[in-house]
């Protein structure tokens, strides 16, 4: 597990680039802890490098960090040795744009059979890793998931006040949220 900043959580081998980072080690039963050595190693290319003898393990996460260990070694006072390979992911959560339509306090014009377009803008500094982003669209306290897209015309709105907002997720659970913007409508064909 990995555990950043106070926080009183962990993630699995999940950091943010901008915090510092601690891994720890376990052994279960907890008696066994102290019989236990851990070697934290950075491999790359097929070349092992010792970042530290402990149980823990801190860092500061970066893409092109070398401190970021990649394998632990653990051993115990016989000599019996056991290695465990993993990836620790460096994710940057989403951001959405306050910038959307509707914005927040506009009038739309039209009848409840009227499609109107809401649209929006996330973007996320790790889709070069393959990173994907999701939307959900709530209207009116009803969530609408609409995968990848960034705009979708709805219609079904009576006159009145009506409130949207976006959550974007992308794949490893980090989020942001709109807070929720404001929008009228006015009913045309019932104004006649």
């Amino acid at each position: 597990m990995v555990k950043q900043k106070d926080a009183p959580f962990s993630t699995i081998l999940k950091v943010h680039p901008y915090d510092s980072a601690t891994i720890t080690a376990t052994v279960a039963p907890e008696k066994y802890q102290d019989d236990i050595s851990f070697e934290w190693i950075y491999t790359n290319d097929n070349k092992d490098s010792l970042l530290v003898r402990a149980k823990q393990y801190s860092f500061l996460p970066s893409k092109l960090a070398t401190n970021i260990p990649n394998k632990l070694i653990a051993a115990d006072k016989e000599g019996n040795k056991q290695t465990y390979e993993f990836t620790i992911v460096i994710n940057t959560p989403p951001v959405l744009s306050d910038s959307t339509i509707p914005a927040s306090g506009d009038t739309l014009y039209g009848s409840p059979e009227s499609a109107f377009l809401f649209e929006w803008y996330s973007i996320d500094v790790d889709i070069d890793n393959g990173d994907s982003l999701f939307h959900i669209l709530e209207i009116d306290d009803k969530a609408y998931d609409v995968g990848t897209l960034l705009q979708v015309k709805q219609s079904g709105f009576n006159a009145g006040e009506h409130k949207f907002r976006v959550i974007v997720r992308d794949l490893y659970g980090d989020s942001d949220t709109l807070a929720y913007k404001n929008f009228h409508v006015i009913d045309t064909l019932g104004a006649k």
